[in-house]
């Protein structure tokens, strides 16, 4: 039973890291980098089916 609590209690330190981390990566803002691919990838695919879908700024 002690290593069971062992166990749990470490996966709760874990999952609160975890979410901690993951938590301040979700509010740093998208590198500029990715932004400009996800443009090109956009144009790429308006390419590809014809349609000129409103540009998406979220």
């Amino acid at each position: 039973m002690a290593n069971n609590s062992k166990t749990t209690k470490l996966d709760r330190q874990i999952d609160e890291n975890l979410r901690r981390v993951y938590s301040d990566l979700s509010e740093e803002p998208l590198p500029d980098r990715f932004s400009q691919l996800l443009e090109k990838l956009r144009q790429q695919e308006e390419a590809k089916t014809g349609s000129q879908q409103p540009k998406d700024d979220a």
